[in-house]
């Protein structure tokens, strides 16, 4: 079976269309999500259609994009370098993301143009064409079935377990898609029980300069945030010692998920998933009877009574740094 590189993916028809595979395309190119596109259409936009900053010192990235299948001219690029020159704060580097294909003589002029540009201490250059721009949407198979979604293979047959007679669906089959929260960023676990442990330490010390007579008066009003302190420095160091166990867990009334890297850091998720039945959106939460046991439960959007699907959070991929 050919790889999503090894097909034939047509562009896409609008320009809008291709702005959004080609932000997808470098938040996995360069693995990481502060890529952003630029105004909206009519605003002016200095030559760049998404920008973004990696490293440190921070360095702006700036990518144009040239929905031009037909092809892509060095004087549309120099004009586009031109415009670039005014975009705030200066560009470390401009790429050309283009529908078009693989072209080396152009590439070699953008060579040297880069290289003559950089030796004068100004931006670099360089080209993306469309067959780069697959390559790096196929790192991530969600995110490329996001913008192909009538590419995406047919789930195989359901298996039904001669047990319960419910049917099982593979993490493949539901196309679970885990969803960041604040921008993706990560806390190592032991930080979690660090501040747990000074927050349980600055509680029990607060609540003693409280009760001891020599400080009652001083520090009487310190009463709530003693209790503050120590009920919060609890409750971190509970959910560390949890997710040490667990590596999955609901939190914010069941609609988000903290889960353990391999790398033991802390993630918080969204979880959605394709429904079997439908082909509808399902969003993954903690329901329940009120007063008993509450599973983490995948429902339909379009067919909440009957379309619902028992995760088992163990069957989900790990999650990687």
């Amino acid at each position: 079976m050919p790889t999503i590189v090894g097909s034939q993916v047509p562009p896409p028809r609008t320009g809008d269309e291709f702005e959004d595979i080609a932000l997808s395309a470098a938040k996995l190119r360069w693995r990481h999500t502060d890529f952003f596109r630029h105004g909206r259409p009519g605003q002016r936009q200095d030559g760049v259609d998404i920008y973004g900053t990696l490293g440190a010192p921070r360095t702006a990235i700036g990518i144009q994009c040239k929905n031009t299948m037909g092809g892509l001219t060095e004087d549309a690029i120099l004009a586009e370098i031109r415009n670039a020159e005014s975009f705030k704060p200066p560009l470390g580097a401009l790429y050309i993301a283009t529908t078009a294909s693989r072209d080396n003589v152009l590439q070699e002029k953008m060579r040297i143009v880069s290289a003559d540009r950089t030796a004068r201490g100004k931006f670099s250059v360089d080209i993306l064409f469309w067959s780069d721009l697959v390559f790096d949407l196929a790192k991530d198979r969600d995110e490329f079935f996001k913008h192909y979604p009538y590419l995406a293979p047919a789930p195989p047959p359901v298996s039904i377990p001669p047990a319960n007679g419910k049917p099982t669906f593979t993490v493949e089959q539901m196309r679970i898609v885990r969803h960041p929260v604040l921008a993706g960023k990560r806390i190592p676990r032991r930080h979690l029980a660090r501040a747990g442990g000074w927050a349980t330490f600055a509680g029990i010390a607060a609540l003693l300069c409280t009760i001891l007579p020599s400080f009652s008066r001083k520090f009487s009003n310190w009463s709530p945030a003693a209790v503050f302190l120590f009920g919060g420095g609890l409750i971190l160091l509970m959910l560390s010692e949890v997710l040490k166990r667990r590596k999955f867990e609901h939190i914010l009334l069941g609609k988000y998920y903290l889960e353990l890297s391999v790398n033991d850091a802390l993630c918080l998720h969204r979880l959605t998933a394709t429904c079997p039945w439908c082909q509808s959106g399902m969003q993954l939460l903690h329901l329940g009877p009120k007063d008993g046991p509450k599973d983490d439960i995948f429902v339909c959007e379009r067919n909440a009574k009957q379309h619902t699907i028992l995760l088992d959070p163990t069957m989900l991929p790990e999650i990687t740094d």
